[in-house]
C-alpha cells in the first residue's frame, strides 16, 4: 500500500496543478474578453464624441472642422490599444483592432456624408442674389441641395446605421462568441442606452431646401422676369414678384431652424 502513496501524492499535485491552471486559464480568457470589450466600446465612444463636436460646430464661420476632427478621431482612436495596456496581443483583440479600424473610417465617412454639404450651404457666394441668372451657380446649387438631402437622411437615422454597422462588423470578425456577447453588452449598456436620438427634424431642413429649390429654379426659368437694382431684386411681373417675396420670405425665417437642426442629431 505503501508504494502507492507517492502516486496518490503526485495525482493529488496533478489535479491541484491543473484545477490551478484551468482556472488561471479561465481568469485570462475573463481578461481578454473584457479588454475586447473596453476597446470597442471607447472606440464606438470615440465616433460619437466626434459627432458631437461637429454638430456643435458653426459652419458659417468654420468650413474646415470636418478635416480636424476627422484627423482628431484617428490619433484618439489610435491611442486607445496602448490606453487599454495589454501586454500580449491575442486573437480577441486583433479582431477587437480590425472593428475599431473599420469602424473609424466608416464613421468619418459617415460624418462627412452628414456635415460637408453644410460647408456649400453656408457659402454666401452661392446664394447670391448676384448669382442669380448664373447657369454655373444654379447648378451648383442645384448639387448643394441635392447633397444635403442625402445628409439629411443620413443625420436622421445615424444612431440607427451606427447599431446596424457596429453589428454587421462584430458578426463578421474573428471575435470569439463569448467576447463578442460581452462586447454587445457593453455597447448597450455604455453606449445604445445612454445616446439617444436628439430632436432632428428631417421634415424641417427638408422643407428649408425645397424653398432654396424652388426660388432659385423660379429665377432661372424668369430670367428676363427680374433685375438686381442696388442688391435687390426687381420684378416686372406682380405674380412673379409675389411668388418670389413669399419664397424669400420663407427662406430668411428658415435659415436659423435650418442650420439649427445640424445640432440636434444626437443627445446624451
Amino acid at each position: 500500500m505503501k508504494k502507492f502513496y507517492p502516486l496518490i501524492a503526485l495525482a493529488i499535485v496533478l489535479a491541484i496543478a491543473g484545477s490551478y491552471g484551468l482556472d488561471h486559464y479561465r481568469q485570462l480568457r475573463e481578461q481578454q474578453q473584457a479588454q475586447t470589450a473596453y476597446l470597442i466600446t471607447r472606440c464606438v465612444n470615440q465616433g460619437l464624441l466626434s459627432l458631437f463636436a461637429l454638430q456643435a460646430n458653426d459652419w458659417a464661420k468654420d468650413s474646415r472642422q470636418l478635416e480636424i476632427e476627422e484627423k482628431r478621431l484617428r490619433e484618439r482612436v489610435d491611442a486607445l490599444p496602448d490606453a487599454v495596456g495589454v501586454e500580449k496581443p491575442f486573437a480577441d483583440w486583433q479582431g477587437a483592432l480590425e472593428v475599431c479600424d473599420r469602424l473609424t473610417i466608416n464613421s468619418n465617412r459617415q460624418h462627412s456624408t452628414i456635415f460637408r454639404p453644410l460647408t456649400e450651404m453656408a457659402k454666401k457666394e452661392i446664394w447670391s442674389l448676384e448669382t442669380a441668372k448664373s447657369e454655373p451657380f444654379q447648378e451648383r446649387r442645384k448639387k448643394a441641395i441635392y447633397r444635403t438631402k442625402i445628409a439629411a437622411e443620413a443625420a436622421d437615422r445615424y444612431l440607427d446605421d451606427l447599431k446596424a454597422d457596429v453589428s454587421r462588423l462584430l458578426d463578421i470578425s474573428r471575435i470569439s462568441p463569448a467576447a463578442r456577447a460581452l462586447t454587445e453588452q457593453q455597447l448597450q449598456e455604455a453606449i445604445f442606452t445612454k445616446y439617444r436620438k436628439g430632436a432632428f427634424s428631417k421634415r424641417r431642413v427638408l422643407q428649408y431646401l425645397e424653398w432654396q429649390e424652388t426660388f432659385y429654379q423660379l429665377l432661372t426659368d424668369n430670367p428676363k422676369g427680374f433685375t438686381l437694382r442696388g442688391g435687390s431684386l426687381f420684378f416686372y411681373n406682380k405674380n412673379l414678384h409675389r411668388q418670389a417675396d413669399d419664397l424669400n420670405r420663407s427662406l430668411l425665417q428658415g435659415e436659423v431652424d435650418f442650420f439649427s437642426n445640424w445640432r440636434l442629431l444626437v443627445q446624451h
